[in-house]
């Protein structure tokens, strides 16, 4: 498992910070990404504090969704769904999914937008790539690891 720190990528360092998003269509925005992580038990001495069992959440900017994030296959992705996604011809909206995908090395990615056959159109996909960059640090320090984990036995945490 690989994750990036906020400036230039470091081993076993989750990613968070402000992020500029600049999309090869649409407005560019900025997106603030912070991480929650379970501590891992170790040989029940000590928690051991490595960037495994995390979740990055990643605050979505105009006209892009955020959520929560997971890592899978060495991609970050974030699924939501919009209930107003898309705007027919008539004027009223209609839902839609949007897929996030990102390397977190690369800082590069592709929002994927699907929607069904509404409006009176048929299934579409829209694929928009877009890279991020580092911006600046995240304005409150984050508890990366806000579980308390109780020493030895079973490591039940809380």
């Amino acid at each position: 498992m690989r994750w990036a720190f906020a400036g230039p990528a470091q081993a076993d360092q989750v990613m968070q910070g402000v992020y500029n998003y600049m999309p090869t269509d649409g407005p560019a925005g900025t997106w603030t990404i912070y991480p929650s992580c379970v501590p891992v038990v170790g040989d029940l001495r000590v928690a051991l504090e490595l960037p495994v069992a995390c979740r990055l959440h990643v605050s979505g900017s105009t006209g892009v969704s955020g959520g929560d994030a997971n890592l899978a296959g060495g991609v970050v992705a974030v699924l939501t769904t919009k209930r107003d996604g898309m705007t027919c011809p008539d004027g009223s909206t209609a839902p839609t999914t949007e897929t996030i995908r990102f390397d977190d090395i690369a800082m590069t990615g592709t929002r994927t937008i699907f929607h069904n056959d509404v409006c009176g159109l048929p299934p579409g996909k829209i694929d928009q790539p877009f890279t991020l960059s580092f911006k600046e640090p995240l304005p409150i320090p984050v508890q990366q690891y806000p579980l308390y984990c109780e020493p030895g036995g079973l490591r039940r945490c809380f």
